[in-house]
């Protein structure tokens, strides 16, 4: 489901425009103007290189917006115009704010980082089939927001599931699967992140909706914010997900629903509100005269706390840490402070360098869209009189790179083989207490599967392997998952298994008896 550093040079002054309202340009007077034309220019056409229907792009320094504009369009059915207060949903972006909102109550006392969570959440237990609760025990909300805890990411579980809760969470969490020691190692994960903002519930009283709206969104005046798909269809200007069909065709997806994720991606914003985001993190906690959490808590934020990469790729890049909500790394020697998200065909990127006062925001309609990366860091390039990095060409090329070697490779696939049993005798309900029911049906000569409502069909694959190959384009992630049948000692299909998640072992699920 997520960009990196330079000496900055003397960048743009006070804004020219109307504050944060429509497209906002700025020039610094002691230095020749810049050319913001050139900044249009490369946005619009690197849209369009990627293919995205629509784009939102905002530049912050020194507390103030100095550019913010739209480029495409909102809705590529209706081609409804994107503009800077066009609201997108920002996915795992909203995790900065669940941090800086654990931050106020730790500031004000009401929650601390390094407690094991259990005194928030007595329920908490977590160790799945490869460890024990107990080792788990000190699990705190700093290992959770900033992925160490040692739980797979398990991300399946939440998607389109409408009947989870955060509180209900608790209940699967036991069984889900850990792949390391607490601490040990990194791994992205939304249910930490959902349970964390749980934690903060559960100590000041109200939703963690209510609170971030009451004691960030409402203080920066974000009034183009929201934490849901009603509120953000009530406010109007909103744009709609899209994928590819064919690496090509545009098509719009529904707005869904995903407010039991909340504090993990939950939020919608346009980037106008988001430069006033930017500016009280650039602020370390202050914007405007108004402080929302202190100086200390924003460099707690700030502070690695494990390492989240590998070796980079490319030179300009150092490897990557992960703080609480944030990813830190360098982009050609400056410190950067970034973040992505992606859900439901949008894709964002917020990027700040501390250290020159200077922010970023990219926001775009087209799902697991890298292009608001790249176009931050050519943008970061061309502001700063770089030596161009050609991120958005560099990354097309290695995208056609890949497509092309994915064609080639693959999972081993032996032809010429039959299943054990008819087709019919793979029907029924199968469970795991973890993820719950899998529902497994025969129509049409062909078997199926569902779960948390998203269909899927299975082909064969080779003896009693399964392959899901087609099912709404929205949900690929559950694509081209090996479900792998068993029997039991009466040569009865008893079982599968499928590798649900990619650190983590694959997740049985046992057929459910009458």
């Amino acid at each position: 489901m997520l960009s990196r550093r330079s000496a900055l040079a003397w960048l743009g002054g006070g804004v020219a425009a109307t504050g944060f309202g429509g497209s906002v340009y700025a020039s610094e007077p002691r230095t020749p103007a810049f050319n913001w034309a050139q900044i249009d220019e490369y946005l619009d056409k690197a849209r369009r290189d990627w293919n995205a229907p629509g784009l939102a792009f905002a530049i912050v320094r020194d507390g103030a917006p100095i550019y913010a504009k739209g480029f495409g369009y909102a809705n590529v059915e209706n081609r409804t115009p994107v503009n800077a207060d066009t609201i997108f949903n920002v996915g795992s972006t909203t995790k900065a704010f669940t941090a800086a909102a654990i931050a106020i109550a730790v500031d004000e006392g009401k929650l601390a980082w390094d407690t094991p969570v259990r005194e928030y959440l007595p329920s908490f237990r977590m160790g799945g089939e490869i460890g024990h609760a107990d080792d788990y025990a000190s699990v705190n909300l700093r290992d959770m927001m900033s992925h160490r805890t040692g739980l797979g990411r398990h991300d399946l579980l939440w998607y389109n599931n409408k009947d989870l809760t955060r509180e209900k969470l608790l209940a699967h969490l036991p069984y889900l699967n850990t792949f390391a020691p607490i601490r040990s190692k990194y791994e992205y994960n939304n249910l930490m992140v959902m349970l964390s903002g749980h934690a903060l519930e559960k100590v000041v009283g109200i939703s963690w909706e209510d609170y971030v709206k009451e004691r960030i969104f409402t203080p920066l005046s974000m009034t183009r914010s929201n934490t849901s798909c009603d509120e953000m269809m009530a406010a109007g200007n909103y744009a709609n997900g899209h994928r590819l069909r064919n690496r090509t065709d545009q098509y719009s997806i529904p707005l869904r629903p995903e407010d039991r994720i909340g504090p993990a991606g939950a939020i919608n914003s346009s980037i106008n509100d988001y430069a006033k985001w930017i500016a009280l993190q650039l602020g370390k906690g202050s914007s405007n005269g108004v402080r929302l959490f202190s100086n200390a808590q924003s460099n707690t934020m700030w502070e690695p706390s494990v390492l989240s990469g590998g070796v980079p790729s490319s030179p300009e890049l150092s490897r990557g840490f992960y703080g609480l909500g944030w990813r830190i790394d360098t982009y050609r020697g400056m410190t950067r402070v970034a973040h992505g998200g992606n859900l439901n065909g949008f894709a964002s990127r917020i990027t700040l360098f501390p250290e020159k006062n200077l922010g970023f925001v990219a926001f775009v309609n087209l799902g697991a869209s890298p292009l608001p990366g790249h176009t931050t860091l050519d943008v970061t390039d061309m502001l700063l009189g770089l030596e161009p990095a050609n991120w958005s060409a560099r990354g097309l090329a290695r995208r056609y790179a890949a497509a092309s070697n994915a064609r080639q490779s693959g999972p081993v696939h032996v032809s010429g083989t039959a299943t054990s049993h008819l087709l019919n005798a793979f029907v029924g309900k199968y469970n795991n207490r973890g993820y719950g029911d899998m529902i497994i049906s025969f129509n049409d000569g062909a078997l199926s599967a569902s779960y948390n409502e998203m269909p899927m069909k299975l082909e064969h694959w080779h003896y009693d392997v399964f392959n899901v190959v087609n099912l709404r384009g929205e949900d690929s992630d559950l694509r081209n998952i090996k479900f792998v049948f068993a029997t039991d000692v009466e040569g009865r299909i008893s079982s599968f298994t499928a590798k649900m998640d990619e650190t983590t072992a694959p997740v049985l699920f046992e057929r459910v008896v009458g």
